[in-house]
This record gives C-alpha cells, structure tokens and sequence, in this order.
C-alpha cells in the first residue's frame, strides 16, 4: 500500500513540474508575440511603410518572389490575399465535405453576402488564397482554368478551424520574400515557433497513457476475451445438439399469399419461402376478412370469414411435402425435435389412467416431469377440470428424488402453480413463456382466454428438487425463457418444449402428466385419461406395472 502512494506521490509531483513549465513557456511566448508585433514590418519594396493595424479589414499584402520581365528588368508581383478573418470562413466552409466540389466564383459570392460592408472581396483574392492553401496541402484544386476546389484533407482544415488559426497559419505559411531588410525580425517568430513546439511536446507527455495504465487495458482486455469466448464444453454442446443434414424447417413468406408475394415483389413468380391458400367457400364472404381464430376455428364449416391453408406448391413445381398435407407438416414437427437426439433409451410409452388415484411408484425416477393440468380456471372448457385441493394433494413428489419440473400455468393458477411446487417439494428456479402465434404467424391479438386483456402467451414455471447433476446429466445455458410457436388445438402446447428438454437432460427418462395421444414422445412416459389403453417397453416398468395393476386397468382407485 505504501508504495502504490509512493507511486502517486511522484506521478503527481511529476505533473505539477510539467504544468509549471509549460505555463513559464506560454508566458515566455506570449511576450515573444507581443515583442514581434511592436516591430514595424518593412514593405515588399523595403520603403519602411508600418504595416496596417490588425483590426482593419483591408487586405494583406504578401510579397512573392520576384519575376523577370520579358525585358530585362526585375520587378515584384504583389499578390493579394483575404484577411485573416475571411480566410477562416473560408476554412471553415472547407470543413463541410458536402459543400466539395465547390468553385471560386461561389465562395467569392458566398463571402461577400457574408462580410460586412466595405470588404473588399474579388474573385482572384480568393483564387489565390485557395492556391496558397493548395501550397499548404488543404486541398486539391482542379487543373482547369476555372479554380475549384475537388477535395480537401479535413483532418488539417477542421484542426485550424477549431484552433481558429487561419491568420496565423497565413503568416506562417505564406511565401517570404527573396531578399528581406530587418533580419532580426526573424529570431522572436523562430523563438515563438519553437515554444510552441515545446508546449505541444508537454501537451501530448500529459495526456499520453503511462506504462502501468496501458498494461492494465492490455489485461482488461485478455479477461474480457477470456469470459466472453466459449469453452470446450459449450462448443461441444453445440455440435452435439446441431441438426444433422441442415436445417429442416421452411420458412413462412411475410406476404402470406403467392399473389401478394408476387405483387409486393413485382416478379412474374413468388419467391421459395412457404406460402398459405386463401380458402374460398360458398358460404365464404370475402369482405368480411381473415377469420380471427383461422385454423383453430370451431365453425370452419360454417364460418363466413376467409380461412388459409400451406400451400405447398410452388410456381411450376410439385413439393413432395404436399402427398402428406397439412397433417403429414404438423408431424413432422412434433417429432422433428426428437429427431435430432441421436441417443435414445426407449420408444414412446404411455399409461391411460386417472392421475388422481394412480400409485406413482410404480413408474421409477424421471430426470424430467412436465404437466399440463387442467386448471380450473372459471370458464368453460372442453374437458374436466381438478379443483385447487385435488391438485395439491397429487403424490407428484414419488416421481423424482432429483430434477426439475417444468408446470404450465394460467390466469388465475399462477399463484397456485406456485403453491403446487412448493406443496410437492420443488423451488421455483426459472418460468418459461410461449408467446402465441395463428396460422399465418403473426401474434395472436383476440385469444379465447382472459378476462379483462386477450391473452397472447402462457407461463411455464419452472422448478428443481434436490441437487440436480449427481444422478443425471443436465446441459445449462442451451435454450431461451421464449417460445414463439403456433396455436394448435386447445390445450396444445407447442411441440418445441420437447426439443428444449431433452437438450436439457439428454438421454434419459422423462415422466409427462395429463397428456394426450399427440403428446406421446420417444424417452418419455406419458400418462392421462384420453390415451389409447396401456404401452410400455421398459422391462423393468412394465413389471412393477404389472405387480401393482395385473388387469391393466388403471382408472379405478388403488385403494
């Protein structure tokens, strides 16, 4: 600690010694400049005339090297430039790269709307002052008669713009004289040169980084790259679980229709991506519009608003997918997340029960639990509902020792879903939400749930007993919170939370509760009252199945 003040200590002293040099050099310059100015400045002739005062707006006499005539004599061409004032306008105007290519004649014009009356402004003033900064590399001017301005290295010109030196660059850069009279003129302006070359030396001392300041970026830097690269693990996650053979799924055109596809588009064909088939009957009426619920309507048959199906043919060409329908594309997706998981335990397996009174024991430990149950939510629904005790009585807890519990909840069952987990004894470590969308993928803005808004998404909450990863392999970090999918059949949930779990615990057995037959996934163990009777594989399941239930009958009480 002493030392790190130590260092302070110095670093300060060592700025405080710099700052008092360079205010000494400043004061020294600035009696420099005043000395330099008092000194009266002979004429291009040597006539001795003192120079104008510097508050006039006459124009500066510059003396240029002397010529030759065609005759012999010697004389000297006086050129005129702009005063300092004008010519910072003008660099100033320079600076604005939209203003390039401009012309002599406009700046001319441009500068004596500006200035004030009795200026004495004339195009080849500014002519010569765009040559004099075309000397001083500012910018490039056209080789043609008329003098203009192509281009211009802003750097330079915004840096004497905002230093507000164009006067005394114009001195400093502006030709000399070939023969000069008062000599020791010259020594204060290389003595003020020279200060101000010292200055800008302690300017950039001050403000470059020290070593100590510029190894610790470096480090900060390594560690930032370190935290923010993947490691081995993730990468070999990632190859795991990528789709073997490229993408499967198609993607929808944001038209809907070829027609509208070939409108928007202007092209004699639509483009490659998925369209949908407006479905016209006779009972249709068109300008009503889309129908609100599309491919969830209860009313197809009868509905007046318009309808959609996938249209899987494409202009001039068949796509094999249209053997399969619709139904054969819903399929494919529900299974597609299955898929992809090369390792897999079991087939498929299912148990029609009655959730209520079935003995948990007898199907083992699952790695996973998903449950949909059928909430009694206060509207009416298509099928039977539990009551908030019967729910929380649920010997859900016999179903695992370690892992977690994925519960879909909505309305007002939130908070008993909370209730539930903690009755069962999990503790809520995450909540996953599916964000809804119809048949033409766009969000569902008129759902059939809600009491006082239309609800759009539903929640999953997310659960975990014991200390998962002693038993079972779980992969964190993998998946999102979100699930954007399409609203099938009522109570439906998306397909896509298979594929989300099983990158989560890969390769084992996972228990789902109050599912249906379109439910039913490979490594998972489904069990409900609308499934097609008792399927089993696992030998060691279907025994202690088979001790407990010998007639397989499993929607009478155990008791």
């Amino acid at each position: 600690m002493s030392d790190t003040f130590e260092g302070i200590n110095a670093i300060r002293q060592r700025q405080t010694s710099l700052r008092d040099r360079l205010e000494k050099r400043k004061q020294q310059r600035k009696a420099l400049e005043a000395a330099t100015t008092s000194t009266p400045e002979p004429a291009a002739d040597g006539a001795g005339v003192p120079a104008p005062p510097a508050s006039t707006v006459e124009p500066e006499v510059v003396a240029k090297p002397i010529a030759a005539s065609a005759v012999g004599t010697v004389t000297p061409v006086k050129v005129v430039s702009l005063h300092p004032t004008l010519e910072h306008v003008v660099i100033r105007w320079l600076c604005d790269p939209n203003l390039l290519p401009v012309t002599a004649a406009s700046l001319c014009e441009r500068l004596q709307r500006t200035s004030e009356e009795g200026t004495d402004v004339s195009l080849d003033t500014v002519k010569q002052t765009l040559r004099k900064f075309a000397l001083q590399t500012l910018i490039s001017l056209s080789t043609d008669d008329d003098v203009s301005v192509v281009s211009a290295d802003l750097p330079k010109l915004c840096a004497m713009r905002d230093s507000g030196g164009a006067a005394r660059a114009a001195e400093s850069t502006a030709v000399q004289p070939q023969k000069r009279t008062e000599a020791p003129s010259e020594e204060p302006r290389r003595k003020v040169a020279r200060t101000e070359s010292d200055d800008l030396d302690i300017d950039s001392l001050l403000q470059s980084s020290s070593v100590k300041e510029t190894e610790s970026q470096k480090l900060g830097q390594e560690i930032n790259e370190l935290l923010t690269s993947k490691t081995t693990k993730e990468l070999s996650l990632m190859e795991k679980f990528k789709s073997q053979g490229g993408k499967r799924l198609q993607e929808f055109c944001t038209h809907a229709t070829k027609v509208e596809c070939r409108r928007q588009r202007a092209e004699k064909f639509a483009c490659s991506k998925l369209h949908f088939r407006r479905i016209i009957r006779p009972h249709t009426d068109e300008s009503m519009g889309d129908c609100s619920f599309l491919n969830t309507c209860f009313h197809v048959d009868t509905c007046k608003f318009v309808h959609y199906e996938v249209d899987y043919v494409r202009d001039g060409v068949a796509s094999s997918s249209q053997l399969g329908g619709a139904s054969h594309a819903s399929a494919e997706t529900s299974t597609v997340a299955s898929m992809e998981i090369e390792h897999k335990l079991f087939p498929a397996q299912w148990v029609n029960c009655d959730i209520r009174t079935l003995d948990f024991t007898v199907l083992g430990k699952f790695s996973v639990v998903m449950a949909d149950p059928p909430w009694d939510i206060h509207m009416e629904l298509p099928y039977g509902t539990m009551s908030d005790d019967e729910m929380l009585r649920m010997n859900v807890t016999t179903l695992q020792d370690e892992g977690y519990i994925f519960l879909w909840v909505t309305g007002r069952a939130m908070e008993l879903g909370r209730q539930c987990l903690e009755k069962w004894g999990y503790k809520r470590c995450d909540e996953l939400i599916w964000v809804k969308t119809n048949q033409l993928q766009r969000l569902i803005r008129t759902g059939r749930t809600g009491h006082w808004l239309n609800h759009g998404k539903e929640h999953c909450l997310i659960g975990y007993k014991g200390c998962p990863g002693r038993t079972y392999t779980f992969n964190k970090g993998l998946d999102c919170d979100v699930l954007v999918a399409e609203v099938r059949a009522t109570s439906h949930k998306p397909d896509e939370i298979y594929g989300l779990i099983e990158r989560l615990a890969p390769g084992s057995q996972k228990c789902e509760l109050f599912g249906r037959q379109h439910n039913v996934q490979p490594n998972w163990v489904t069990l409900g009252n609308q499934l097609d009777g008792v399927q089993l594989v696992d030998p060691d399941l279907v025994a202690l199945f088979k001790a407990k239930y010998p007639d397989g009958n499993c929607m009478k009480s155990s008791g």
